[in-house]
């Protein structure tokens, strides 16, 4: 297992194996969604119990990975659902189910796949289902029933649900670490992104088990997610937008999750969007602050900022309007931070608002309920230079940038370390 970051106790992702034909574990990948805190607590305390220096594995991850890693005797079976198996033997959109007691880890190998119908892989519009595993006109995807797969969410393109589905199954892996264990927003449009949209912060009987409740000190909960069957589910009941509070829920009230929002007048060109943009990561970059990028979706982009959970809202929102203002006052004929539309004309807005508790932002690969299915995107810093736009990527065209990509853009998200000090508070004019 690897060693927990950030908020995360116990662990953070097991290392899987099962046994090949000679009787050897070999890796199967890595699972680290699907757990509570108790469980991993618990499981912490269990496996502490039966760590080793060497792998049990005959081919064990190398180099970093191998660093961080901890090894144990191979005594525990766990039960992982998932996807199918990538190229090299590993598990994909992997969620943990539990613990199996009853079975013997000498018995564990690699499951064959049965052959049934499925959809195609890259932009499907129907499915075939697993017999007796759906009702007629349903489908399953990765395990969760889509009722109604052929409705046209986006009428442009003609966009089902269950094509829908099929994309937050493409891109778990990606999501998935930027959205589980936070309060949500939904904006749900059951009938299509053309007909009558809502937002929707509280959970009701209606939604399913998958979509926990969290306490946020309101009389009725939001709703949050930990899994891949979670993020299908939100898909299955026709949400096109998936917002996020800068806090997890086990630390509701110190959030970690800091974005400036550069939304642009109308008329106003993306270069002055770019700029901005660039300008706000050279500001915090002198505060000793990294950044991070990433499109809206819409016509701005969001500069984005991790912090450790040190400071209450209050605080986290009082520092981003200092900043903002900063902005504003060093070149205030291109950039404001008052919200009203008068104030905005022919400038850039610079939304600090969303640094607010109960404030959220649009999460990182979530489609938004607008033309063409456009999904927010990180991006590298660099790609400002080419011809992408807020809106690029869509729905159908992200999945290839994926897989085309070498690195992650935000690859090192999870590992920055850093706090808003005294320092800086000073420095930006914080009383």
């Amino acid at each position: 297992f690897t060693d927990p970051e950030k908020s995360r106790v116990g662990f953070g992702a097991l290392l899987l194996a099962v046994n090949d034909d000679q009787g050897e574990l070999v890796f199967a990948g890595k699972v680290g969604v699907g757990f509570t805190d108790a469980t991993l607590s618990e499981m912490r305390a269990q496996m502490d119990k039966l760590e080793i220096k060497k792998a049990a594995f005959k081919n064990p991850p190398r180099g970093a990975e191998a660093r961080r890693s901890h090894w144990l005797k191979p005594k525990l079976v766990a039960e992982v659902s998932f996807t199918e198996w990538t190229r090299d033997g590993s598990l994909r959109h992997s969620t943990f189910q539990g613990l199996r007691e009853d079975k013997n880890p000498e018995e564990i190998v690699r499951e064959k796949a049965e052959k049934v119908a499925t959809a195609a892989a890259a932009a499907p519009k129907k499915a075939a289902p697993k017999a007796g595993s759906a009702k007629k006109g349903e489908i399953e995807i990765a395990g969760v029933r889509f009722s109604n797969p052929g409705k046209v969410l986006y009428p442009e393109q003609g966009v089902t649900k269950g094509e829908l589905g099929y994309y937050y199954e493409r891109v778990a892996d990606w999501i998935l670490p930027h959205l589980v264990n936070r309060p949500l927003t939904l904006v749900r449009c059951p009938e299509g992104r053309a007909k009558q949209c809502f937002y929707q912060k509280h959970v009701n009987e209606r939604f399913p088990p998958e979509v926990y409740r969290v306490d946020v000190g309101e009389p009725e909960p939001y709703g949050a997610i930990d899994s891949l069957a979670g993020l299908l589910s939100l898909a299955q009941m026709g949400v096109l937008e998936i917002h996020i509070w800068g806090a997890h829920r086990d630390r509701i009230e110190q959030p970690d999750y800091v974005v400036f929002d550069f939304d642009p007048d109308e008329g106003l060109g993306w270069d002055r969007v770019v700029e901005g943009a660039l300008a706000m990561r050279a500001y915090l970059g002198d505060l000793g602050l990294k950044t991070f990028l990433k499109t809206t979706g819409g016509k701005g982009l969001h500069v984005v900022l991790p912090i450790t959970r040190k400071d209450g809202w209050d605080d986290v929102k009082a520092f981003t309007k200092a900043v903002a203002e900063a902005m504003v006052a060093k070149e205030p004929d291109r950039y404001t931070s008052k919200l009203p539309k008068a104030s905005r004309k022919g400038k850039i807005f610079i939304d600090y608002l969303r640094n607010g508790r109960g404030a959220t932002s649009i999460c990182a690969y979530s489609t938004r309920a607008r033309a063409n299915a456009p999904v927010s995107v990180p991006l590298f810093w660099e790609e400002l230079e080419t011809d992408v736009r807020g809106n690029t990527y869509t729905l159908r065209t992200l999945p290839e940038r994926l897989d085309g990509l070498k690195s992650d853009p935000w690859a090192d998200f999870f590992k920055v370390r850093q706090s808003i000090t005294a320092a800086m508070k000073k420095k930006v004019g914080m009383r």
